[in-house]
Formats: structure tokens, sequence, C-alpha cells
């Protein structure tokens, strides 16, 4: 009983701290200027003020379209762009645009204006803590509590996923509908039942109608479920009419889409998703998946989600996964698949990745598992190599980084219990190797904290960065301990 209550408490306390951590100033970082993000915020505002979508766009739409040139700005200050504006605004489809723009306009946004991040991220936030419940729960259904856990932490600290996960952009949702489908047809697998592939399809056709890339979620559900029909005999018949009967549920849902272009205008919404259908795709896209670590349209170099894409290449290559392990490794590369499709070859879009990134803090997890099992001097070199990187982030220009001579100990002091262990093998190495890699991870978890709680005033350090209206939300901090999180104390630091 003891042993239940402290699993509970410690999933509450971990849970608790990554909301807080998603949540705080999560309308400054990623910066308020994102006009991607405008693109639905504006949609949305004029389909439920006006009727007709309107919105910025680079496409080529025709010049009678065009209803406005020139600067958008909040207030007459940052955040602005320059923008042109289109009637009908046709790029996508409009159930995300709604969305966002309901709560923009709930919190009183103008859409004559730049609209605040704080008003459009709000609906975000809790669809990524929706989806950090999922991940612990699946994990730990897969392959037991600490692994949920673990899973729990990578999702809510490490700076790449927590961003990521803040961005008013249609991949949050189609991310979380994804996530639903892997659990439904896991749930297949257990007692196979049509009602699991029916739903998936549904939440399909929904995340299609936030982008159309979310109608590539019914293809893998449509695997998955051959997977398991092929173990009885006679099952093509059955999986035929099950894919057959889903995509045609699916199919409302396009016909919805194609309703709503041909509503405005059918010869724009033709030659817009022609364009958007003809994006460049080569072979160079995974290669640039696996070199860009990014949540926006610059790279960062977190290592910890680096790591993250080390432990999907290692379970990908070691082919050593079975079962619901398999399927994760399944619906990661899929989708990866899908961005290679669609993201272009050299475009760093990095949104288009976000339905990867639940499955990435799992395998990540599973990574960190993996370390902690072999111990040997190659695990302790990934831990010591990768999961303290994220130190590098808080370093500004009056916060200088470690010295060469400090890293340079601290590297072989990590490495020496391993090393010893691999010369003189003994258990007592091999336990001491294991409490090495454990605290590195937790420390390196303590600095990927430290950046996500203050990414703004690490960024905005001597600039000028674009304010605006907080929500109760983006004010929330971590109780008690918040200073330990706060980079302006300098003892973090030495």
């Amino acid at each position: 009983m003891r042993a239940k209550l402290f699993k509970i408490s410690l999933f509450c306390l971990v849970f608790l701290f990554t909301f807080v951590l998603r949540a705080h100033n999560y309308d400054r970082t990623p910066t308020p200027n994102h006009l991607d993000e405008m693109l639905y915020a504006w949609s949305g505002l004029y389909l439920i003020e006006e009727g007709t979508p309107v919105s910025w766009s680079t496409l080529d739409y025709p010049q009678r379209a065009e209803v406005f040139v020139g600067e958008r700005s909040y207030g007459g200050g940052l955040p602005k762009a320059s923008v042109t504006l289109y009637r009908p605004w046709l790029d996508e489809p409009p159930l995300f645009s709604l969305m966002v723009g309901w709560f923009a306009r709930h919190f009183g946004a103008d859409r004559t204006q730049f609209v605040p991040s704080s008003y459009i991220r709000y609906p975000i936030i809790f669809i990524s803590t929706a989806v950090s419940l999922l991940i612990f729960f699946l994990t730990k259904k897969i392959s037991g509590y600490w692994a949920g856990l673990l899973a729990l932490l990578i999702y809510g600290t490490t700076p790449t996923l927590v961003f990521s996960a803040r961005t008013a952009m249609p991949e949050n949702v189609i991310a979380l509908f994804y996530l639903v489908v892997v659990v439904l047809m896991l749930r297949y697998h257990q007692k196979p039942s049509q009602k699991y592939l029916y739903f998936s399809a549904v939440l399909a056709g929904f995340a299609g109608l936030c982008k159309p890339t979310g109608y590539f979620i019914l293809p893998l559900a449509i695997f998955l479920m051959v997977l398991k029909d092929r173990e009885k005999k006679d099952w093509l018949t059955k999986s035929l009419r099950r894919a057959f009967v889903s995509l045609l549920i699916m199919l409302v849902f396009v016909g919805v889409y194609l309703a709503y272009g041909a509503h405005y205008d059918w010869e724009i919404f033709k030659r817009i998703v022609l364009i958007q259908g003809f994006r460049p795709a080569g072979f160079g896209a995974l290669a640039w998946f696996f070199t860009t670590p990014s949540y926006d349209t610059i790279v960062l170099r977190d290592s910890v989600y680096v790591f993250c894409l080390l432990s999907a290449a290692y379970f990908t290559f070691g082919n050593s996964l079975r079962g619901p392990k398999k399927i994760i490794l399944y619906a990661f590369v899929y989708w990866v698949m899908v961005v290679m499709f669609s993201s272009g070859e050299n475009d760093l879009l990095a949104w288009y990745r976000y339905p990867t990134m639940p499955f990435l803090a799992i395998l990540g997890a599973w990574g960190i598992q993996q370390l902690l099992k072999k111990a040997d001097f190659f695990s302790t070199f990934l831990a010591g190599g990768l999961l303290l990187g994220n130190r590098m982030l808080i370093v500004t220009a009056v916060r200088e980084n470690i010295q060469p001579v400090m890293f340079r100990n601290l590297f072989i002091t990590i490495m020496t219990p391993s090393l010893l262990s691999e010369v003189f093998p003994h258990k007592f190495f091999k336990w001491l190797s294991k409490v090495v890699i454990g605290v590195v991870f937790l420390v390196g978890v303590y600095f990927s904290s430290v950046y996500v709680y203050s990414a703004y005033e690490i960024e905005c350090e001597g600039l000028r960065c674009p304010i605006v209206p907080q929500t109760k939300l983006g004010t929330l901090r971590i109780p008690y301990l918040w200073r330990l999180f706060v980079r302006d104390e300098p003892w973090n630091y030495k």
C-alpha cells in the first residue's frame, strides 16, 4: 500500500511540475510574433465574426482575392509584421482556425491587429497536457510505471518538446488524435473490434479538418489492423471490408473539406490545393529530420532531444522491439515518412514533426532504461556526453559556460566507474555506474527545466522582445522552489 501511495504521489508531483513548466511564460516562448500562428488566428476570427476566412498567405492567389497589404501590429507596437491578406483564405481547412479563433475572441482579440499568443495558445497547453497523460498511461501499460514516469518527465522538460507543445499549430491537435488512434489500435491488438478502427477513422477525419496531413492517420490504423487480422484464417475479406468502411467514414470528412472550399471559391480552392500538394520533397528529407532539432524555423541544440533521436535510431536499427513496443516504433517511423512527403526536403518547418514528438519521448525513456540496464562504458559515455548538454542553453553574455578544466574533470569523474567496471568486472562498479547515469539524467533534467522556465529572460537579455497580455495560466510558477529555476540566481551557474 505504501509503495502504491508513493508511486501515485510521485506521479502527481512530476505531472504538476511539468504542467507548470509547460504553462509558465507559454505566451513568450516561442516568440509572440510567430506569424504562422497568425494564419489560423486571423482566419478563425474572420470566420466567426464575418463568416468568411481572411488571412495572410505567400501562395499564388488571384489579384481579386487580395484585401489588404501592409503592416499588422499589436497596439501599434510589437509584435508586428507586413502581410498580404486574402479573402477567402483557403490555405487550410477551418476546424483548427475556429478553435483558436474562438479563444482569441473570448479573450477580446481584435482581428485587425496582431493576435496575442497568450490567447491562441491557451487551449494548446491543455491539449498537450492531455498528450502528456496519454504518454504516461500508454508507456506504463506497455513497459511499466517507471518507463511511463520517464516518458512523462522527458516530454515535460525537454525544451524542444515543451516549446513545440505550446505552439498554436494544428499539428498539436493532430498529435493528440494520432496518439489516441495508436492507443485504440493497441486495444485492437488485445481484443479485436471494428469499433476501434472506425473511431480511428473519425479521429483521422477531424484531424484532416484541422490540416490535411491529419488524414494520413488512417493508413497507419489500417496497417495495424491488418497486422492483427492476418493471424487468423480467411482474414483478407474481413480486413478489406473494414478498411473500405473506415475509408468511407473518413471520406465524409474529406467531402466536408471539399464543400468548404467550393462554398467560398472553387477555383481558388483548386489552385491552392494543387500548390500545397506539390511541395518539394526528396531523399535528403530523413537526414534533414535527424540533423535539424527544432520546434520552429531555427535549429535548437537541444542535447536531450538529440538523445531521443538517437534512441529512436537505435531501436529502429536494432529491431529488438516486439508486441506493443513495436507498434510505438511503427507510429514514429510512419509519421517521419509523412514529414518526408509533406514538409519539404530542406524547409525547416518543425511543426510538421510535432506528431512524432510524443513517440520520441517514449523512445527516449526506453533509451534511458537501456543506459541504466547496461551501465557500461558506452552507456556512460552517451549519458555524460548528451544528457548534460542543455547546460549550454542557459549560458548568456554575462553567464559564462563551464570552464574547460572543470568540464574535463567532471567528465572523467563520470566515466571512471564504468571504466573501472570494464577493467575490473565487479557488481559494485556496475552499481556505481548506474548511480552515476541516474544522477546525470536528473541533473540534465534540471538544466533543461531551468532553460524552459527562464527561456524568455535568457533570449531577451539586452534585447527588445515583444510582450503581449498574459493570462493567469502564463503566470504560473513552480510552488516554493521556483527560485531554483530562475537563471538570475548566480549560485545556479557557478
